[in-house]
């Protein structure tokens, strides 16, 4: 056999391999999209109950609004009573530049501007260090802030918001994202007056 027979071999072999793999790669994606839609709406739902749950019973759509605002685009579910009055939201942002990247979290707003909760959806923060952001002991210090009654930055940049020790830039993050969802309700109670 010579050199250019075995490499034309090699190549077909590797073009097969590369070919199967794809295709399985193709089908496991089909059978899995589904599954992992439906889940991450669930994971959603469970949030819109976590950050509203001070609210008490409310009906909310099944699937998020959209605003775009000049610097951010956000998503958000309006909380109606039983009468059919908007008495808070549950607002989905990216929390910008955390330590391993965005990302996304839900706030709850009362319908006077006040955060009533927050939950992160996801991130790929470090785990003991930036993660400490899903606590309750960092997540209570935003709880019945307003837009205009804190300064939205951590202490060490001249803010009202307390650090995470050793994952600043995560606290940087998450204050920007619960900031961001004051900034969204904030434009949809000016639209109301409009």
């Amino acid at each position: 056999m010579d050199k250019q027979e075995s490499g034309f071999k090699i190549i077909s072999v590797l073009v097969l391999i590369a070919f199967f793999a794809a295709a399985l790669l193709a089908y496991v994606n089909k059978i899995t999209r589904e599954p992992i839609a439906r889940n991450m709406k669930e994971e959603t739902r469970h949030a819109v109950r976590i950050v509203l749950k001070s609210l008490g019973n409310l009906k909310y759509p099944d699937d998020p609004l959209a605003k775009n605002l000049s610097s951010f685009q956000a998503k958000y579910f309006p909380a109606r009573d039983s009468t059919g009055n908007v008495i808070g939201y549950a607002v989905i942002v990216k929390a910008p530049n955390g330590f391993s990247g965005d990302f996304e979290m839900m706030i709850g707003i009362d319908s006077t501007g006040k955060v009533l909760d927050t939950y992160v959806l996801n991130h790929k923060e470090t785990p003991g260090l930036g993660d400490a952001m899903l606590k309750e002991d960092f997540r209570r210090q935003f709880r019945g802030r307003s837009l205009n009654d804190t300064k939205w930055a951590v202490k060490k940049d001249g803010g009202d918001i307390d650090a995470l020790t050793a994952a600043t830039i995560t606290s940087r993050a998450f204050t920007s994202g619960v900031q961001r969802a004051l900034m969204v309700f904030q434009a949809l109670k000016e639209e109301k007056v409009k």
